[in-house]
């Protein structure tokens, strides 16, 4: 069933070549916000899940996809795109992240960090 689920998905592209999503649905969680260990297993994985709808889809369609982080919130933490390409197509995503890259470098930005 996944696998006709996700030949259905692939064939919703047409003749586009990548999908642009966000990377995330909201802004990053606190470290341990999401904790795989917890107690409640099933509220992390609906919490999770929320917090990152976006990429599960290509994850069960085993779609390459690749996250970029293209813009900043105003404290510094990332915003970034997700794109995802055809299946086997990996060399399209990282031609074209590597120009996205180049014409928005994003290498030299780092967020203030606190000192506790």
């Amino acid at each position: 069933q996944l696998q006709a689920v996700s030949r259905q998905f692939v064939g919703l592209w047409g003749d586009h070549d990548v999908v642009l999503t966000p990377a995330l649905a909201e802004r990053p969680v606190r470290i341990g916000e999401i904790d795989a260990c917890s107690d409640d297993p099933m509220a992390d994985f609906t919490r999770s899940g929320a917090f990152t709808p976006y990429t599960a889809t290509f994850n069960v369609s085993g779609q390459p996809a690749i996250s970029l982080p293209l813009y900043q919130y105003e404290e510094g933490l990332p915003l970034g795109i997700q794109l995802a390409g055809r299946p086997a197509d990996e060399a399209t995503l990282l031609s074209l992240a590597a120009q996205i890259e180049a014409a928005h470098p994003w290498v030299d930005r780092r967020p203030e960090l606190a000192a506790a």
